[in-house]
């Protein structure tokens, strides 16, 4: 056994608010039918042919929301086919009674009609206050009472209520005056409207709690003497009443007998056509589907007859996927695209739909209840292990990489002391160009640039770099030219040593020669040994001081570029 779902009403009534509801669904719809509806009291009403493609595509739920929307300002009249094909002004009398003697929310026990009598007697008692035809003391103060007030101004049950109390008193004389004020301003029969004030000022001064108040007003409203014509006088009084007050819409809405009857079809169009003609203010809404509009309504009518029923068209069109994700959702939150995965259906209306995804629910439960072990449960916990797995390995791979192929190229030549720098290089793990751009460098010059090219110099040579400037400016050209671009020979002193500005300002021996040193530390390496050939430093002893001192700075000089040139060769660049 199945237990319940979200997708099993199929069907609505006209009147309910639906609980699921997708604001996409029919929008258009419901916009054009809110702006035809949507216009003063005085406006002259129109005829709306509501028309959907087949039944089940949400004619009936559209027409409920317009309700439950417009429910301050219009009151809508279900016609309710008796047999299946029968419409005819008692029914509608009857319909209309059975919509006005409803008990509204917190009230208290009052009803539709209750609100439309004050309010009748307020707007017929305007006309003679103003005229002084009813005396009163103060004119103005009546007057905004009756336009603002008439709720209360004419509360029957309220002793405090002195318009109400003494129109009650004053009913046999005041009633007739009343019917024939309203007959001018509304343009009806004053015989049908005398009947109607007469029956409706009973009904009203009635206890609330009085068992046969309904059924008093029946009798009198529905006798078994009234015939066809009386009935039809009798409904076009009642709607021009209702109407002067607010809207009224009249809404045929399950007129699915109709397909086999062409004569009933025929009666109804007439009978809308004759009482819209004699109620200009009313609105008549006409729900059919497009198979009994082609069967049982087109074969009969006349060309001005069908242009009067479809005074304004509004065409119900299939449902789009947006619209139909959103009607599951309505039933299902969340679910909508999971349940239209397993729907195959090509017939997109709202019932067939709603249909197809119940079906499909109820599978879905069988079989889960038939599996122990859901696989919907497992998926979950896979796909967790996937991710969970991928972030660590590429991780890994990626700095193997990045560490094995420069590394074992580029550092591989260098002397042993390369090894203590292997930290730097692993600090800069993000990208292999921010070690070619040397971040080392760049953040050392906070503190002092030439204390890094200093330490950078002591671990690789020992004991020249020290004692001339000379060995220094000529070892960073070397390893400049050699690799032309050497984003892991960090650890190499050449890389360092070339990476600063001026490395003779960290050894100021000899101030002099700084510039012809610094000449040579371009790339321009080749021209270097003739000029160290030519002894230009001996040209220094006739100046200097100290002749002995140069003498040996020139022999020790000489034996470095005899060890340079033997070990690294001669114009390497």
């Amino acid at each position: 056994m199945v237990s319940a779902h979200p997708f099993q009403i199929l069907f609505e009534s006209f009147g309910r608010l639906p609980v699921d509801h997708a604001e996409n669904v029919n929008r258009e719809a419901y916009e054009t039918l809110l702006d035809v509806l949507k216009v003063p009291t005085e406006s002259v009403g129109r005829c709306v042919l509501l028309r959907a493609p087949r039944a089940g595509h949400g004619k009936t739920h559209l027409l409920s929301r317009l309700q439950h929307q417009l429910v301050g300002s219009h009151e809508f009249i279900s016609l309710q086919p008796s047999s299946g094909t029968r419409i005819t002004a008692s029914t509608v009398i009857e319909d209309a009674i059975r919509r006005l003697t409803r008990t509204l929310p917190a009230s208290g026990g009052l009803t539709a009609m209750d609100l439309l009598v004050r309010k009748l007697f307020a707007f017929s008692l305007q006309p003679l206050v103003r005229s002084g035809e009813v005396p009163c003391q103060d004119r103005d103060g009546a007057l905004g009472a009756l336009k603002n007030r008439p709720i209360e101004t004419f509360d029957f049950h309220h002793p405090n209520a002195v318009t109400a109390q003494w129109a009650r008193e004053n009913f046999e004389v005041l009633g007739p005056r009343l019917g024939m004020e309203l007959a001018q301003q509304c343009g009806i029969p004053v015989r049908d409207v005398t009947f109607w004030l007469d029956s409706m000022f009973r009904f009203a001064s009635t206890p609330l709690d009085y068992p046969s108040r309904m059924q008093t007003l029946a009798q009198a409203v529905l006798g078994a003497e009234m015939t066809e014509g009386v009935a039809m006088d009798r409904l076009e009084a009642i709607l021009g009443l209702l109407a002067s007050q607010q809207r009224v819409v009249l809404v045929a809405d399950e007129l699915e007998g109709f397909s086999a009857d062409e004569t009933a079809a025929l009666k109804l169009s007439a009978f809308i056509g004759a009482l819209r003609q004699s109620v200009d203010r009313l609105d008549v809404i006409l729900s059919l589907n497009q198979d009994i509009w082609d069967s049982a309504f087109l074969p009969r009518l006349s060309g001005g007859l069908a242009d009067r029923l479809s005074e304004v068209l509004v065409e119900l069109k299939p449902l789009s996927e947006d619209e139909i994700i959103a009607l599951l959702n309505s039933r299902a939150p969340g679910l909508g695209e999971q349940v239209r995965a397993h729907i195959d259906t090509s017939d997109l209306h709202a019932r067939g739909l709603i249909r197809a995804a119940g079906e499909a629910w109820v599978n879905a439960a069988r079989a889960r209840s038939s599996q122990p072990v859901e696989p919907i449960s497992e998926a979950p916990v896979a796909e967790p292990t996937v991710p969970a797995a991928q972030p660590v390995e590429p991780e890994v791979e990626y700095t193997e990489v990045e560490y094995s192929a420069p590394t074992e190229a580029e550092i591989a030549p260098p002397e042993p002391p390369a090894e203590p720098e292997l930290p730097a290089e692993e600090e800069d793990f993000s990208s292999p160009f921010t070690i070619a751009a040397e971040p080392a460098v760049e953040e050392k010059p906070v503190d002092s640039p030439f204390m890094a090219v200093a330490e950078v110099e002591e671990s690789s040579w020992e004991a020249p770099v020290e004692d001339s400037p000379f060995q220094i400016a000529e070892e960073p050209v070397v390893t400049e030219v050699e690799p032309a671009f050497e984003p892991e020979k960090a650890p190499s002193p050449f890389e360092a040593i070339a990476s600063d500005a001026s490395p003779f300002t960290a050894v100021p021996d000899q101030p002099e020669p700084a510039q012809p040193e610094e000449d040579l530390s371009q790339p321009i390496f080749e021209e270097k040994p003739p000029i160290a050939e030519e002894t230009p430093v001996q040209s220094q002893p006739d100046t200097a001081p100290k002749p002995s001192e140069v003498a040996g700075d020139q022999k020790r000089v000489d034996d470095l570029l005899r060890q340079f040139r033997e070990r690294y060769g001669r114009g390497s660049l």
